[in-house]
């Protein structure tokens, strides 16, 4: 057992808990009711310090710094590993290059070492193999070519240094005795004045001839101590001339020599091609990193696009350098069993197994034991992806295009590649994203890895994965100070037979009311998308009706993402804007009825601030009103204090200068993740200490920044348009939300929700079309009718609503259903059904039909 002892951090209420080790644990509970605290702020942090204790002097250097958790006792807790919704949305980098999935599943790491040690590179113009040459390689050349054949043994003379009769003069006194110069022999011993005036350095070059033989016979001995002094005067390069005609398998570069023809061949102990001339980088693993100086396109900078002027504005097109590959020519030069990286990338993952598997026969067992390691990561990569469904996916697809099932199982993909044993595994909502039909995937692998001796912590509300739980933490029973004690500590069948949980009641509740069949509201309006083709959407026509609540459903992968945010969206921003151009020709043949609408809004899974800084209370102007009602308490008058000293992003403020107004400091660990931990000077108040002794109502401004939305609501009595911020909050579900919680903190159905009440607060007139992706991500089941509820206010204003959601309780509230599939990547990408629940679940095939039938009948 994890021992643990008066957890009070945040809201957690001194709480004492037995934790099984090697068992897969639920830690469930309604939103704010403090699972995040115990699972991340106190078990895994504890977990990843006593790690760090462990490590050498040099990594030990920042443990004072390090916090504890604010516990009586921990005891029994492994090392730590953790994934975060938040933290793997991390994936631009500072040059704002996007990640892709290949780099997220950790993939792409080992394809570049492998590409490294076992490339080959290729001329691309002459498709020859290119390798640095030595004497040696040379000489295995020379007795491939026919017999009786002539040839000399040339190298090349630079003119930067010296001038030409200079370097005649040279050649002289080192005993040598021919030249070619613009095509003609000369002897040394010969009066070159006038073929040395014609010279010209910037486009001849010099030709001295060592040796002139034969392959009618070899002296190996006499050739190789030829080679060897032409790569030790020329800086490694080489020229053979053949005087003959050559058979037709073996061609160089036509050369004149007067009126003889002869066939050049280059070599050089340099990565170049011996026809063309051209370089080449030598294979190491940043070669093929685009975020490298060394493997980047320096023509888009490795974004694999330009940016194209025209008459209708800035477009992006295709970088012609690369392809849209990011990388540079040395880096797509190289190969391994026929591909390059970028081909390898562009191949579904469910077929990179076959040519890895190629690639492993073709090795002998020589070349095979270093590899061996490198290979079995790459197939134990290959293997998960495919077991968590991602098989149809290539390694090149950037996130952004990744729906949030496949970002989540991405993700998982590299965490659970580790292998580790005896570990501490915290997951936030490992459903996240998943249509019910795909969660028993993912199920799988973290059942397989708590065989491992592993114990997994989840932070869940969906059923599927809360029975799959050995042993289930209910925390509660609200949110905010209302919640942080244990409601239920036990095995799963106790939780089933308990009276006293809410997340039992919604377990044990039988679901048997007849589903949808009629829609809320009639409407004749639609908007029509006709043969929509971005990705792997099959040419499909799709009617939206409009002023009623949609919702685009469909296992991960079957084009939902597609089709909203990579096709509607853009199409109806275009036609409403003001030009009322619309890029049609790009993934759709027509757009119909965008004349019925004033605006679309996407609310989507982005960060809606991208630094601590920004706040909920920042984010919808709370904090300018709370600032202003600060500045006119009587102590703030006294000392002459504005509204602007209550901003902790102003310098001029009264922000802590230590942290400059963040609460945080950020430790650089560089081998392992950065470490967050609160200011020693202000505490993780933001503020110096004058501010902090200005009250109202008995707290100070860092204390009203804790309070969540709940709880500002009364405090705040009196503050009418404060109050109307406030309710838009609680109204989206967010009423458990602390005002001063950094923004990069909340999970995507967080962020989602907190710009819709963003919207609610203008309380435009105009009738507007909302789109969103899964906005009841991180929502206990029995808060989503807060959100049911908010939508309905949204439509009886006139505004229309469409979901991609895989929450079959908000899916049974839909007017209208588009189900998409049958499966996903190439497989999916087309209508299976559409129509109201009723209609959906009467489908024999559709995941969703079934899914409804499985919960509601």
């Amino acid at each position: 057992m994890i021992q643990v002892r008066g957890v009070r951090v945040h809201n957690l209420k001194s709480i004492d808990l037995d934790i099984p080790l090697n068992q897969l644990i639920a830690v469930c509970g309604v939103s704010g009711s403090g699972k995040t605290s115990l699972a991340f702020d106190t078990l895994y942090a504890e977990g990843q310090r006593r790690y760090l204790e462990t490590l050498s002097p040099s990594a030990r250097q920042y443990l004072n710094q390090l916090p504890k958790p604010d516990a009586d006792q921990i005891t029994q807790i492994p090392p730590a590993i953790a994934l975060r919704q938040n933290t793997s949305q991390r994936h631009f980098t500072s040059r704002g290059l996007e990640t892709t999935a290949g780099i997220e599943s950790g993939i792409q790491h080992y394809l570049r070492l492998l590409f490294s040690a076992s490339g080959q590179i290729f001329c691309p113009d002459c498709e020859i193999p290119i390798s640095p040459q030595s004497p040696e390689t040379v000489l295995a050349f020379i007795k491939t070519l026919p017999t009786d054949l002539r040839f000399q043994i040339c190298y090349p003379v630079t003119t930067e240094e010296h001038s030409s009769p200079e370097i005649m003069q040279e050649l002289k006194q080192q005993g040598l005795n021919r030249v070619i110069l613009n095509h003609e022999e000369y002897q040394l011993s010969d009066d070159l004045t006038e073929p040395l005036s014609q010279f010209d350095t910037n486009t001849h070059e010099i030709l001295v001839v060592l040796d002139r033989l034969s392959t009618r016979s070899f002296d190996d001995s006499r050739i190789l101590e030829s080679l060897e002094f032409a790569f030790n005067e020329s800086a490694g390069k080489v020229t053979l001339l053949v005087m003959e005609p050559l058979s037709g398998q073996t061609t160089g570069i036509p050369f004149q020599i007067g009126q003889r023809q002869s066939f050049r061949f280059d070599f050089s102990a340099d990565m170049s091609c011996p026809q063309c001339q051209r370089e080449f980088a030598q294979p190491e693993p940043q070669l093929f990193n685009f975020f490298s100086p060394s493997g980047v396109c320096t023509n888009c900078g490795g974004s694999g696009l330009i940016s194209i002027e025209s008459s209708g504005g800035r477009s992006a097109e295709t970088c012609p350098h690369c392809q849209g590959s990011r990388l540079n020519a040395s880096a797509l030069a190289v190969r391994v069993n026929g591909s390059n990286i970028d081909q390898l990338g562009q191949q579904p993952i469910q077929q990179i197994g076959a040519w890895l598997e190629q690639f492993s026969e073709g090795l002998t067992a020589t070349e095979t034991k270093p590899l061996a390691p490198l290979l079995r990561e790459i197939r134990e990569r290959l293997s998960l992806l495919n077991e968590l469904g991602l098989g149809y996916l290539t390694l090149n697809r950037t996130r952004s295009t990744l729906s949030s099932g496949e970002i989540q199982r991405t993700a998982l993909t590299s965490l659970l590649s580790s292998n580790l044993v005896n570990t501490l595994y915290v997951l936030d909502e490992p459903s996240s994203g998943l249509h019910p039909a795909d969660s028993h995937r993912v199920l799988t692998v973290l059942q397989k890895l708590r065989q491992l001796n592993n114990t997994l912590l989840i932070v869940e509300h969906d059923a599927a994965f809360i029975r799959a739980a050995e042993y289930v933490i209910e925390l509660g029973p609200a949110a905010g100070r209302a919640g942080g004690e244990v409601i239920f500590s036990g095995p799963l069948e106790a939780l089933l037979a308990s009276n006293s949980s809410p997340t039992s009641r919604f377990l044990n509740t039988a679901e048997n009311r007849a589903l949808k069949s009629v829609p809320d509201q009639p409407t004749s309006e639609w908007i029509t998308l006709t043969d929509a083709s971005r990705n792997n959407l099959q040419n499909i026509t799709v009617k939206f009706p409009l002023r009623q609540l949609s919702v685009v459903t469909g296992i991960s992968g079957s084009g939902k993402s597609s089709l909203i945010e990579q096709t509607l969206f853009p199409l109806l921003a275009a036609e409403l804007s003001e030009t009322g151009t619309s890029p049609l020709a790009d993934g759709c043949q027509s757009l119909s009825g965008a004349e019925q609408i004033d605006e679309v809004i996407l609310l989507d899974h982005s960060f809606t601030g991208q630094n601590p800084r920004s706040i909920p209370a920042t984010y919808l102007n709370l904090f300018d009103d709370i600032r202003s009602i600060f500045a006119q308490t009587p102590d703030a008058r006294l000392r002459n204090l504005s509204p602007g000293h209550f901003s902790f992003n102003s310098k001029s403020g009264g922000r802590c200068p230590v942290c400059k107004g963040t609460g945080k400091i950020e430790i650089d660990l560089q081998f392992l993740a950065d470490i967050s931990m609160d200011c020693q000077e202000c505490h993780g108040k933001r503020y110096q200490r004058e501010l902090l002794e200005i009250k109202y109502r008995k707290l100070n401004i860092a204390e009203v920044l804790k309070l969540t939305v709940d709880e500002a609501f009364p405090f705040f009595r009196g503050q009418p348009a404060l109050q109307k911020k406030l309710k838009q909050l609680k109204d989206v579900g967010l009423g458990y939300l602390p005002l001063g919680q950094p923004l990069p903190t909340l999970s995507g159905g967080e962020c989602q929700r907190l710009k819709l009440a963003a919207y609610l607060n203008t309380s435009s007139r105009n009738k507007t079309l909302f789109l969103m992706n899964e906005p009841t991500r991180g929502l206990h089941p029995l808060d989503i009718q807060s959100v049911l509820n908010c939508f309905h206010y949204l439509l009886t204003a006139g505004h229309s609503i469409i979901l991609i959601e895989h929450n079959l309780d908000l899916i049974r509230a839909a007017d209208h259903i588009i189900d998409l599939g049958p499966e996903g990547g190439a497989e999916g990408g087309r209508i299976v059904v559409t129509g109201t629940p009723a209609e959906v679940a009467a489908h024999p095939t559709s995941y969703t039909g079934m899914a409804l039938n499985a919960k509601f009948s």
